[in-house]
């Protein structure tokens, strides 16, 4: 289902059932025990803090990894139990409908033919060196997290698809980095500061913030995420841009605003908008269907 413009799905851990947010944005998936349906409340094993056995998702996983966190602030139509990260969602080909409202997974080499994505109005874009089912193809210090060339005009860049990042408040949000803002700016695109929309976020470093500027486009190219062939996959001119300044004392935490090369994150109503998305680690592709 979908709650917030994210996509959830229902996971076991024992006897316990609850909502685990789809989030092809991070590489660990967690657990928030509190989180479950029925006030049954799962215990990792004895002796481990982060293990927890019969985890079911698509079937029995025996006793996995999954990092404890508190998910009671995350808001929505369902209590978010945990998140299921691309420890998991690289190892098969999953497609979001968002439009129904479902997930479905493929055994892995066994998604449907090119041909049939594409009658279906989809486009295919790259992630080779970013997201794999194969850890060794993924370039060292990257995650393992689709992303997929982007530009606005000459300006090029890669882009996250972070299918964990709400954007309600400001729809059509891309997080770009300094050097992904330099490429901008030389490219000659104009850009308007947002002062109302800028914010400041915590980091992984306990009393470390980051703030974040906010931009729009005044005049120029569109925003585009771009599919094998060249062609634009998606192309917007209404985006919010937050330019992420990660200051030094938080650069342990990574993400991209400590990329030396331009990047960026993709928000969720890009993908609502889409309807249907196809991850695909086997062949690092992603499929976009025809944005509304």
């Amino acid at each position: 289902m979908v709650s917030r413009q994210m996509p959830y799905a229902v996971a076991r851990v024992g006897a316990a059932e609850g909502h685990f947010l789809l989030d092809f944005g991070t590489t660990a998936s967690t657990i928030d025990p509190q989180g479950f349906a029925g006030g049954v409340a799962p215990a990792p094993v004895a002796g481990s803090a982060d293990r927890f056995a019969d985890f079911d998702f698509y079937g029995p996983w025996g006793t996995v990894r999954l990092t404890v966190q508190d998910h009671s602030g995350v808001q929505g139509t369902v209590r978010q139990a945990g998140i299921v990260g691309t420890d998991f969602l690289s190892l098969n080909a999953f497609t979001l409908d968002y439009e129904d409202g479902a997930v479905y997974r493929a055994d892995a080499g066994a998604l449907c033919p090119d041909a049939i994505l594409r009658a279906e109005g989809m486009k295919p874009l790259w992630t080779a060196g970013y997201y794999s089912s194969d850890l060794a193809a993924v370039q060292p210090g990257f995650p393992n997290v689709p992303t997929v060339p982007a530009r606005i005009g000459a300006a090029q860049a890669v882009a996250q698809l972070d299918t964990g990042y709400d954007d309600a408040v400001y729809r059509r949000s891309v997080n770009i980095n300094r050097a992904f803002f330099a490429a901008i700016e030389a490219a000659g695109i104009d850009l308007e500061p947002v002062p109302e929309a800028a914010m400041s976020l915590s980091t992984c470093v306990p009393g470390q913030s980051e703030q974040v500027s906010a931009y729009r486009v005044l005049r120029g190219a569109p925003f585009e995420l771009v599919s094998t062939d060249g062609s634009a996959a998606v192309a917007a001119q209404d985006v919010m841009l937050f330019l992420k300044d990660t200051p030094p004392e938080a650069r342990q935490c990574g993400g991209i605003g400590t990329w030396s090369i331009p990047a960026a994150q993709v928000a969720a109503s890009f993908y609502v908008d889409a309807r249907r998305l196809v991850f695909d680690p086997v062949t690092s592709r992603v499929w976009m269907g025809a944005p509304r």
